[in-house]
């Protein structure tokens, strides 16, 4: 019993450590596709992934998809509306197709997961890709609504800039839903919360934000079983000596990451036809690290 209250203090302690805020993460923690299916909303930002048109896609995707009023229906639910749901992570939307872009972010997320065994290092090198996943207007934003977390008063406004966040964005952009989550949290919205931290596990299973946040969101729910089943999934923290623990986790992390990534090429492939061939290049590391390069805005600079 001892080492169960351990590792969820732990664990605790680890999750009060990341709300970004303009220099760091200092407090809570919970913390795609080609043009021609999205609309620019920033021309100038060469970093900038645009939100989803449903009507445009509609169009678009009518002939290859088959049945494009029972997708379009599909795509069209908000955020809410699936909250709504009893079997809320069943109707998810489907994934945007897999672009270019997207897939050389999902190559360097998966490098960035290999480094979490040798360190925390990378952690914020994710914390910054996954804010920055849709460019740098989107995570402006999300700086913005970070700011307005720490003011009761502004939590209104938190959540609206949030919401439309995902309205634009859709939810497989997860960190508007990651915020979102500790707005609710800290709300006392706790069964919308917990819905949330499933809806990002669902997409992202080794985010250690809402890995984190999800034992605190059982905690305070009176469910110490699944508090404790949702500890057992969180990133080990680095030992001096015998981290198999760390290792085994990141080995299942980076094995889920691929293979998602996989499913997504087979399904952008079978609805877009053939990926280019530069999908079938290996990966250039100099181009992975600059993929925010052209960012002004970076929350950990």
């Amino acid at each position: 019993m001892v080492s169960v209250i351990i590792h969820l203090l732990s664990s605790l302690l680890f999750w009060i450590i990341w709300l970004p805020t303009n220099n760091a993460f200092i407090s809570t923690g919970f913390s795609c596709g080609t043009k021609s299916f999205y609309d620019a909303k920033n021309n100038n930002d060469p970093g900038e992934e645009s939100p989803f048109n449903a009507d445009i896609a509609r169009q678009r995707l009518e002939s290859l998809l088959g049945d494009s009023e029972t997708n379009s229906e599909k795509n069209n639910i908000s955020l809410l509306q699936l909250l709504e749901s009893n079997d809320f992570l069943s109707a998810l939307p489907p994934p945007p197709p897999l672009s270019a872009i997207e897939r050389d972010r999902r190559t360097a997320e998966i490098l960035m997961l290999e480094r979490l065994e040798d360190g925390d290092e990378s952690l914020a090198d994710l914390w910054s890709l996954w804010y920055s996943e849709r460019g740098s207007t989107a995570q402006s934003i999300l700086k913005e609504t970070d700011e307005l977390l720490g003011d009761p008063n502004t939590w209104r406004d938190c959540e609206t800039k949030l919401l439309q966040l995902t309205n634009d964005y859709g939810i497989y952009f997860v960190e508007p839903v990651n915020r979102l989550a500790t707005l609710y949290f800290l709300q006392g919205k706790f069964q919308e919360s917990y819905k949330l931290c499933q809806i990002i596990l669902k997409l992202k299973p080794w985010h250690f934000g809402a890995l984190s946040g999800i034992v605190q969101v059982c905690i305070r729910n009176d469910d110490l079983n699944a508090a404790r089943a949702w500890a057992g999934k969180g990133l080990p923290a680095m030992q001096s000596t015998g981290n198999y623990r760390r290792t085994e986790w990141v080995e299942n992390a980076v094995t889920a990451a691929k293979k998602m990534m996989k499913q997504a090429e087979k399904t952008t492939q079978t609805n877009l036809g053939k990926p280019e061939e530069y999908y079938g290049k290996p990966a250039n590391s100099n181009d992975n690290q600059n993929l925010d390069r052209n960012d002004e805005t970076d929350a950990w600079q």
